[in-house]
């Protein structure tokens, strides 16, 4: 094989693994940001619309190693519902999804809802839902109208291991 034949297949494969690694990415055409207070968008109520996660774990098939685990979930349902009552700032939430963490394994129901007192500090961009005993805390990524984009670590319980995992949550909210 000549050296521009190799430079062709060379080309050839750089051009599959693209085409192939750009169809496994998501577009995200986002809109634009949004402008004034923060804490009256929320107010408008959000659906989850999707969730995605990563974390690591022990190696079910080499204890001596972790293992990474990343993925979209699947059967995604929840809700964010914020309201003032009594001079209070009360969030009653939801969410529920499967998360496939290993090929093999038994995938995990995550499921989590309460209602309680929740605060924003703009600083860093954080919300916290105070629902005792808990307290969730959800970085804001992105705030638009229709689309928010926020991130938190959660304890997802695996029963199979008997272990609890610390994994990223990314979740996409939509009105």
């Amino acid at each position: 094989m000549g050296k521009g034949s190799m430079w062709a297949m060379a080309a050839l494969v750089v051009g599959i693994t693209s085409i192939s690694c750009d169809r496994d990415r998501k577009p995200i055409q986002l809109p634009p940001l949004a402008e004034g207070p923060f804490e009256p968008r929320l107010k408008e109520g959000w659906r989850v619309h999707s969730v995605s996660y990563e974390g690591t774990m022990p190696n079910p098939f080499d204890t001596t190693t972790t293992a990474q685990f990343n993925g979209e979930a699947r059967a995604v349902s929840g809700e964010f519902t914020f309201t003032d009552r009594n001079d209070s700032a009360l969030v009653d939430y939801r969410i529920d999804f499967i998360a496939d963490l290993l090929v093999g394994m038994v995938p995990v129901h995550y499921a989590k809802q309460g209602d309680g007192i929740w605060r924003y500090d703009s600083t860093v961009k954080t919300l916290w839902f105070y629902d005792f005993p808990d307290t969730l805390e959800f970085v804001v990524d992105y705030d638009a109208d229709t689309l928010q984009l926020w991130h938190s670590t959660v304890l997802i319980d695996y029963p199979d291991m008997n272990i609890v995992l610390p994994t990223r949550m990314d979740i996409e909210l939509r009105k």
